[in-house]
């Protein structure tokens, strides 16, 4: 008996234990048994394996090891329900040791000749420049193209607006009459800007029909004589609903607009593509996307009924996707769009996309130099943690958390989004956020570092009450299709029920927690908005002890339809707040920036907003700390609880106290505030990036016996565990040795410059409070050479420009290295289309580059402004 008890105990300790380890190699085979020696070639091959197992043989952590090199993806790999770890244990696919797996669907063009023959409708001057090659037999329509992990630009027109067109509109800006849907498809233009050109299907137009969101889609016919073009694909507005002079209209794919260096064409009826390379001649890694789902993990799903099934307990670890393509609208995408179709619902747009799965996780991994999104939470998705990421130069979303829409059925929550770097995200699409959170509950998205996003860096939402009230019977607006109508309380058919805490119970995005996150330029192409912006969702989010740095544009908002937010704790360095609804503003810091309190139609009265112990620093003058506005039964901020606030301003204090003390005696406003200075610890900088740190009060601030509470400084930004390897793919600093603080440098002209300007240009590793080093005259071409006086291998560079952004003449910025200061290759361009520009430029490069001198200047003719350069690699 006690020999059978010490069997059964040594075998559960046993299972316990032990662990399954398979390895996969690019040159591999998937009939191999799967060990270091003998790997299989897939990750299919090693799914399939496991899922031969016995019950038995399941029960303990299984890791998949993927050793160095490529892995082409053909098709989508599937995770199904047979592919879950039974719970208490993990099946892993992570990077082998020492290796960098790359998943990539590209196809490698190759074949190039240069062209000697005209083409009908290429411009002249671009014939001796321009490449050509056949469409490889069986390739896929293809949106994006790639010269290794560089996005290539299509070729695109100069732009175009037209005058704003006039029609019954929903709230939303979509046509409201059935009849007026043709509207949807036209898009007038300029004489000769668009063509009946015989591969019009090919030709896309990108535009804003209002500034918060870009549309897309194909030619499908055009109308020269009335200059009235039709598209494939119906917009979320008609065209031109509301015209902005920095958003306008752009044809791309057009071999008559391929007229610069670095665009290119497909014409799918030649079978050609067409390319003018920068450097003269097509590298050998042009690389032309297939897919865009690489890997899914999806259950069982049950849409119209309670209960889904959920893949569980899988985990992807070091892991690098890449080449993904473009998604397209379709003929039935009216409806489908969630919050101005800024995304489509359940769609498979991403590289890595959960649908119908729980306690899986993200880590490590890098997605990059795709066209999509990089990942999606589809529907079913609880305690999914994405975590210790790198998301860069991708064209479309980087995270999007997408549940169910209104209605009962609420299984999008409790995931964990922490300690990611998203950068360079809606590369193609503008209007992509770095994390969108839509129908989707009390998830935790915090440490994350978020820079460089043409749009929201966080957005929650779920859907407003005009779509609601619409009814059935519209099935075009944004959402409409996604609500659960049979779900509904009945009394929503009809529009006058249709209140803000009716919908309540049926928003799920509630109770999200976002904190101690990094915002770092954001909404730099598309207008409206806000960095961080909760609009129709639910109640409970909380947006705390975040910081926003440089925000082109709202900082902060409550939109319409939104109650029940709380913006506590935040550093607020740019783009300040916008108040609408029933929503609390509590304790943040703000630095030259304000609060601009306003309504949304048919907003409902719900008096009692608190808006107290916030602290407002002025070192700029004519900023107000806040607006009001009234409308006929809303007067705000008269209906919030305006109180205990601090104001200073440095060099206008009167001002300050004056605009206090009239509110407070004329308005009976802002009880118990006061014009104090709060008294930072060190002085605040003016010319350089700010950090959390830099705002931290004396512990003599008399903030605190106002009721201001310290706001935890250190724990904003990314955490200290964040990957080493992954930080070099973002900060040059970490890349490499610094080369450059001995090199000489010389310039094209000088008009103005500091002392030691060359020291400080080149010997500085950190950003000096000065706004700049040196300015040439206003020149063609301005430039600097620096000189590294030997060769030496490039890995990267910081470029600081100035210490004010918005310096439009850094549109046509480029970089380009030599080895002789003869025979230049180009590097880096910076992206002309920003409606403001940055003034911090972190250049990666795919490979080490050999050079001996660096040359950093205009294209165009301008000032050439420059701060610090610091150029990183090996000697």
């Amino acid at each position: 008996m006690h020999k059978l008890l010490a069997i059964s105990i040594l075998l559960v300790f046993t299972s316990i234990g032990k662990a399954l380890e398979l390895y996969v190699s690019p040159t591999g085979h998937d009939n191999n048994k799967g060990s270091k020696e003998y790997p299989f070639k897939t990750i299919i091959g090693a799914r399939n394996h496991i899922r031969t197992l016995s019950n038995f043989d399941r029960r303990q952590n299984i890791t998949v090891y993927l050793e160095d090199g490529t892995y082409q993806i053909d098709e989508t790999i599937s995770f199904a329900l047979e592919d879950s770890a039974p719970d208490g244990y993990t099946y892993s696919y992570c990077s082998a040791e020492d290796a960098k797996p790359k998943l990539s669907s590209g196809i490698t063009i190759s074949n190039w000749r240069q062209l000697n023959t005209t083409v009908n409708h290429l411009p002249q001057n671009s014939i001796k420049h321009v490449w050509v090659t056949d469409l490889p037999s069986g390739l896929k329509p293809f949106y994006v193209l790639y010269d290794g992990d560089k996005r290539l630009t299509r070729a695109r027109s100069k732009g175009f607006q037209m005058s704003q067109v006039i029609f019954k509109k929903f709230a939303s800006r979509n046509v409201a009459k059935l009849e007026d849907r043709p509207l949807l498809r036209q898009i007038p233009f300029p004489a000769n800007e668009i063509q009946n050109w015989p591969n019009l299907n090919d030709i896309e137009v990108f535009f804003c029909p209002v500034p918060w969101c870009v549309n897309f889609s194909p030619l499908e016919s055009v109308d020269e004589e009335n200059k009235i073009a039709w598209l494939k694909y119906e917009a979320n507005s008609p065209p031109f609903t509301t015209p902005k002079d920095y958003n306008p209209a752009y044809i791309e794919n057009a071999i008559i607009y391929l007229d610069e260096p670095g665009e290119w064409v497909v014409d799918t009826k030649q079978g050609k593509i067409y390319y003018w390379p920068v450097n003269g001649k097509p590298s050998d890694n042009i690389i032309a996307p297939q897919l865009m789902e690489y890997i899914k993990v999806e259950g069982q799903i049950n849409y119209d009924k309670e209960v889904d099934k959920a893949v569980k307990n899988i985990t992807f670890k070091g892991l690098t996707f890449k080449h993904g393509n473009r998604y397209q609208w379709w003929d039935d995408h009216k409806g489908w769009g969630i919050q101005h179709d800024w995304d489509k619902f359940d769609h498979a747009n991403a590289l890595l996309r959960f649908r119908g799965a729980e306690n899986c996780r993200v880590e490590e991994c890098h997605f990059t130099a795709s066209g999509c999104s990089a990942i999606r939470l589809d529907l079913h998705a609880q305690n999914i943690a994405i975590e210790n990421n790198l998301i860069n130069y991708v064209g479309h979303m980087g995270i999007l958390l997408c549940g169910y829409g209104p209605g009962t059925k609420d299984v999008n929550k409790n995931n964990r989004i922490v300690n990611n770097i998203i950068d360079h995200c809606g590369e193609v699409i503008w209007h992509g956020h770095a994390i969108f959170v839509w129908q989707s509950g009390e998830n935790y998205i915090a440490h994350n570092l978020i820079q460089n996003c043409p749009r929201k860096a966080i957005g929650i939402c779920g859907v407003r009450g005009p779509i609601f009230k619409e009814g059935q019977a519209v099935d075009w607006d944004e959402a409409s299709k996604t609500l659960r109508w049979n779900e509904l309380d009945s009394a929503l058919q009809s529009p006058e029920n249709v209140t803000q805490e009716a919908l309540l119970p049926y928003l799920h995005a509630r109770n999200n927690l976002v904190e101690y996150n990094e915002i770092y330029r954001c909404r730099t192409k598309i207008g409206d908005g806000a960095a961080l912006n909760v609009s129709g969702a639910g109640t409970g989010n909380q947006v705390n002890s975040n910081i926003l740095i440089d925000v082109v544009g709202n900082g902060l908002r409550t939109d319409d339809w939104q109650r029940g937010t709380t913006f506590a704790n935040n550093i607020i360095c740019s783009g300040g707040i916008v108040h609408k609804g029933h929503n609390h503003i509590i304790n943040n810091l703000f630095i030259n920036t304000n609060i601009r309190f306003t309504t949304y139609p048919e907003q409902q009265a719900f008096p009692g907003s608190i808006v107290s112990n916030n602290v407002m620093y002025f070192t700029r003058n004519s900023i107000e700390p806040y607006t009001e506005r009234k409308i006929s039964n809303i007067h705000t901020p008269d209906d919030c609880i305006l109180k205990d606030n601090i104001y200073y301003s440095l060099s206008h204090k009167e001002k300050i106290e004056h605009f206090l003390t009239a509110n407070q005696n004329e308005k009976s406003w802002d009880k118990g505030s006061v014009s104090l200075d709060p008294l930072f610890e060190n002085q605040l900088p003016t010319y350089r990036k700010v950090n959390p740190s830099d705002f931290v009060l004396s512990k003599h601030s008399p903030a605190y016996n106002k009721g201001f509470k310290a706001i935890e400084y250190d724990k904003i930004g990314l955490l200290k565990s964040y990957p080493t390897h992954l930080q070099a793919m973002v900060f040059p600093k970490a890349s490499g040795k610094w080369l450059s603080p001995n090199a000489s440098i010389s310039f094209s002209s000088i008009n103005k410059r500091v002392k030691k300007h060359k020291y400080q240009l080149l010997s500085s590793e950190e950003e000096q409070d000065i706004e700049f080093t040196i300015q040439t005259k206003n020149e063609h071409q301005a430039n600097a050479i620096i000189d590294l006086n030997l060769k030496k291998e490039i890995n990267s560079i910081r470029l600081i420009t100035s210490g004010k952004d918005g310096d439009s003449q850094l549109n046509s910025l480029t970089i380009w290295i030599s080895k002789d200061n003869k025979s230049w290759n180009e590097i880096w361009a910076n992206d002309p289309y920003h409606t403001k520009t940055g003034r911090i430029f972190d250049i990666i490069l795919e490979q080490p580059q050999s050079a001996r001198y660096i040359k950093v200047g205009l294209k165009q003719s301008g000032v050439l402004t420059l701060k610090h350069i610091n150029i990183y690699g090996n000697e």
